[in-house]
């Protein structure tokens, strides 16, 4: 019996024993993987970018998202999906931009489209005048800034997928927008079923690099940009890329002509190019202009140029988009890429 009860607590000392080396050497490995996993977590959350805060500028009939401001049919859902580049202009003043942007969204709405605007970045023009201005990427200086730029508006994008389940993505770019919708597109950063450049101009090489997407030029019969859209138009052409080009009177601005034309050509993105019938506006001719400070291309002159005067491109009226332009900018030197407006 005794001898029974030794083996029993020899058994059990060894049986407790060996759990405790089991249960230590567990401890230790489940401590040693923790220890391991812990940098793989904080490498994790240092990847991961926080959200950025929601839009304070939208216009009215916007509402903020993350990166951008949003503004949707009635029914929130639509079926396609604008994305608008402003043209450049001062923080400080900027009531045209909201004006244009506000008749952007009530055009489009009433249509039953969503439209997304999306806001440059300070000091992205060269010049160092321009520091307060928000700016695209819009020549062959800051050209390659334009892959970041885009990659930047990933969550935006998503956001106003989610919101309005969108099948279709159109870009509208105005002025220096415009030139930054021509880059997009030449480049392929941004996949979008047909791109509007409104009263902007080429980004050099005009070379599509990822195919040819629909194409419409807009252009104003007084507004010294008019010449560089003809150029673009030229060369568009001689990379044989499918696009269609068209004229209004009067001068630079986004008139409600020029968006009802945007919308109009995206409605139609799937036909051949140049449209049969045609919209209803004329094609673009070139004019006498005089030489004087109007004719800087409503650029955002390279970093020895001059710096604009006002808010609005170099012929564009910083109150009233249709009425006389005002003091313009100065052109900025000829051997010295023009970084647009």
């Amino acid at each position: 019996m005794r001898r029974t009860r030794a083996r029993n607590v020899l058994v059990a000392s060894v049986i407790g024993g060996a759990c405790g080396v089991a249960g230590a050497v567990a401890l230790y490995h489940a401590r040693l993987g923790n220890a391991e996993a812990a940098p793989l977590e904080v490498e994790h959350a240092e990847a991961e970018a926080p959200p950025e805060p929601l839009a304070d500028w939208c216009a009215p009939g916007f509402d903020a998202i993350e990166g951008g401001c949003l503004a949707t049919p009635r029914a929130g859902h639509a079926a396609s999906l604008i994305v608008y580049l402003h043209g450049r202009y001062a923080r400080d003043v900027a009531g045209d931009e909201v004006d244009r942007q506000r008749r952007l969204a009530i055009h489009a709405t009433a249509k039953g489209l969503a439209v997304l605007a999306l806001r440059g970045r300070l000091g992205a023009c060269s010049a160092a005048e321009l520091a307060s201005w928000y700016c695209w990427p819009s020549n062959e200086t800051n050209a390659d800034a334009g892959h970041e730029v885009v990659g930047g508006w990933t969550r935006t994008l998503a956001a106003a997928q989610t919101r309005t389940a969108a099948r279709r993505r159109y870009v509208l770019g105005f002025s220096n927008g415009g030139y930054f919708a021509a880059l997009i597109a030449a480049r392929g950063l941004l996949d979008a079923d047909a791109f509007v450049v409104a009263h902007g101009g080429p980004v050099e090489p005009v070379l599509p690099l990822r195919g040819t997407p629909p194409l419409l030029l807009l252009s104003a019969d007084d507004d010294v940009a008019q010449d560089e859209m003809i150029r673009f138009d030229v060369e568009l052409g001689r990379a044989h890329w499918a696009h269609d080009s068209y004229a209004r009177g009067g001068a630079h601005g986004l008139g409600d002509e020029d968006i009802e034309a945007a919308l109009t050509f995206f409605a139609r993105a799937g036909e051949p190019l140049p449209l049969q019938p045609p919209l209803s506006l004329h094609r673009a001719v070139h004019h006498d202009r005089d030489a004087g400070p109007e004719a800087g291309l409503q650029t955002d002159p390279s970093p020895a140029g001059e710096a604009p005067a006002n808010e609005a491109p170099a012929n564009e009226a910083p109150t009233d988009e249709a009425g006389p332009p005002v003091e313009a900018a100065a052109a900025p030197p000829a051997d010295l890429p023009a970084e647009s407006e």
